[in-house]
């Protein structure tokens, strides 16, 4: 027996056979053969246990359904399955067939995963997989997937968890599969921290066949190395030789300190010429990791930086961060292709980094959730005047008081690109002294579209119904293009027959 279910607008709804078909919108489909067994790491919910109750059926039934099924299934993850049975095969080859992504972990038996290999060789198959729990398959397991990747024609993400295995011909497998795959572009390695450190010679054969590889479009690397500092040496040598990455996201907690860190962040922009690179990891765990301050910022503003998103989490100054950046220097610091910034989990001098940043010509998106930050005026460049390009601005879990946060919403007026804020879980939020304040000021601004006041709990929706309340008429307003209303010295009045469509528009959204 079987149990699956699906998701649909990001919600857990059971899945129930109807007419024995799929239902059109189902795009993701759990199968396990154990209702308490729900270990997939990419989904991250609740046991199927304590959802609704779902349908149970047999093989047989769920590979009618799926055949039957019109379009391809965007995901479908298969986990604890013991079983070998003609019943079961016929099951696992219709999903290989019919989805669009996999994600599996125990397939059952040697004949579950020959079965995989050969549905790699159709057209039109597999775009995503994702491999967990690597070091828990036999070698003649491994080795059948990593052939099954070599064999594909449309394979273009691999994630695989579990390289901390000591078997070499696993190793050897997954080069293999690199080296004859050519239409690789996405690759992710990361293991969970009750892991073993992956061995020092299979991350450097590792790092050798991704500097040699022509597809390879986005690299991301989220485990722990027997010899960090080796290891982060060996990365740096792979950006300063592959010529086809564009994305790297990397946990350099495990990949050693100082110039390391420093190294792998120049040399990603300057020599490889990353678009998207983002460093550190999303939960503090132990040391801090350190850069130099100074260095990113010089290395930012040079010339030939490219970059266009950047995202630090757990970052810290190090030692010879200056601690006072000169107004001389603020002057010449410029960058115009950095779009998107995130900076997470830091005790950083926000203040002095906004600063700086605030010489950063395009940056529409800035996320600053989760930091020490209290004052916000160093934010005014890139939210007020003619020069203003700041279009999201997420502030949520920082230190913004009540004085501040009247200081700042005193100026929403005057922010004419700003789209979307967030503001949850300030100390500012504990009062109520700023609401009229920000009443007043929220009907002045005809860009802002949306601003988040809650972290997720029902508490804080309760909580905080009454100002959402409040800004929800301006805020529609500004959706529906209330902005278009705006009269200045440059431009026309709005034609006539165009309010209704305006009013029309706001009500709907």
């Amino acid at each position: 027996m079987i149990v699956y279910a699906y998701f649909s607008d990001h919600e857990y709804n059971p899945l129930k056979a109807i007419d024995g078909t799929l239902p059109n919108n189902v795009s993701n489909v759990l199968v396990s053969s154990d209702r308490n067994e729900y270990s997939v790491s990419a989904w991250n919910q609740s046991p199927l246990n304590q959802g609704p109750l779902n349908e149970v059926f047999d093989c047989t039934t769920l590979t009618k359904m799926i055949n039957q099924s019109s379009t391809k299934i965007e995901t479908i993850t298969v986990c604890k399955f013991e079983e070998v049975s003609s019943a079961y095969l016929k099951m696992l080859m219709s999903i290989f067939n019919k989805a669009n992504g996999l994600t599996f972990g125990k397939l059952g038996g040697d004949e579950a995963y020959a079965c995989f290999q050969s549905s790699m060789v159709q057209q039109n198959g597999l775009r995503e997989l994702e491999v967990y729990s690597l070091e828990r398959r036999s070698t003649l397991q491994a080795q059948l997937i990593f052939e099954g990747v070599a064999l594909s024609t449309s394979l273009e993400k691999l994630k695989v968890s579990g390289l901390c295995t000591e078997e070499v011909e696993v190793v050897t497998a997954l080069l293999n599969a690199l080296e004859r795959n050519h239409r690789l572009k996405h690759l992710e390695v990361f293991d969970c921290e009750s892991m073993p450190d992956v061995p020092t010679h299979h991350a450097l054969l590792l790092f050798e066949q991704i500097a040699l590889s022509n597809s390879l479009e986005k690299l991301k690397l989220d485990a722990t190395f027997e010899d960090d500092d080796q290891v982060g040496t060996a990365l740096v040598n792979v950006l300063e030789r592959n010529g086809s990455l564009n994305y790297l996201d990397v946990d350099v907690s495990s990949l050693g300190r100082g110039t390391t860190i420093q190294d792998i962040f120049k040399t990603a922009i300057l020599d490889t010429k990353v678009q998207e690179l983002a460093l550190g990891r999303d939960v503090v765990i132990g040391e801090d990791v350190l850069i130099a301050f100074d260095d990113w910022i010089d290395t930012l503003c040079r010339d030939d930086c490219s970059l266009e998103r950047l995202k630090l989490l757990a970052i810290e100054p190090s030692a010879r961060a200056r601690s006072v950046v000169s107004d001389k220097e603020l002057s010449t610091m410029k960058n115009t292709s950095v779009k998107e910034v995130e900076l997470r989990y830091t005790t950083l001098d926000c203040s002095r980094f906004m600063e700086t940043f605030c010489r950063f010509k395009s940056i529409e998106v800035l996320n600053l959730a989760n930091n020490c930050i209290s004052v916000l005026s160093p934010l005014d460049p890139l939210l007020i005047g003619g020069s203003a390009t700041l279009r999201s601005l997420n502030l949520t879990n920082n230190d913004i008081s009540e004085e501040n946060a009247i200081e700042f919403f005193q100026k929403l007026s005057q922010m004419k690109r700003l789209r979307h804020m967030g503001l949850a879980g300030n100390p500012f939020l504990e009062s109520e002294s700023w609401m009229d304040v920000f009443s007043n000021a929220v009907w002045r601004n005809k860009s802002l579209e949306c601003i988040n006041w809650w972290s997720g709990s029902n508490q804080d929706r309760q909580d905080f119904s009454a100002i959402a309340a409040i800004a929800n008429v301006p805020l529609s307003l500004n959706r529906g293009g209330q902005r278009a209303l705006e009269i200045d010295e440059s431009s026309k009045p709005l034609p006539a027959g165009l309010w209704s469509h305006v009013l029309e528009r706001a009500a709907t959204l």
